[in-house]
């Protein structure tokens, strides 16, 4: 009797399944870092806008938030934060 070491062909109902890397995000949307930071959108877009809002980039009619900024600015003790 012979036994086949052959690995399953894909969709033969296998229920083994390669789990792909997911990617990282590098930026953030404004509602988003809004949600993270507990402000409202509004305020959020409104800080963007100033340039308040650390990282802030601006693609065409779409703000998005540098995720490595951002991170960083919270970083920093609430002292040094003017």
């Amino acid at each position: 009797m012979k036994t086949s070491t052959k690995a399953p062909e894909a969709g033969s109902g296998s229920a083994t399944k390669v789990l792909e890397p997911q990617s990282i995000r590098l930026t953030y949307s404004i509602e988003e870092a809004s949600s993270l930071l507990g402000i409202g959108r509004s305020l959020a877009y409104e800080l963007a806008q100033e340039g308040t809002l650390p990282g802030v980039k601006r693609l065409g009619r779409r703000y998005v938030v540098s995720r490595a900024a951002l991170d960083a600015w919270l970083e920093v003790p609430e002292c040094q934060k003017v």
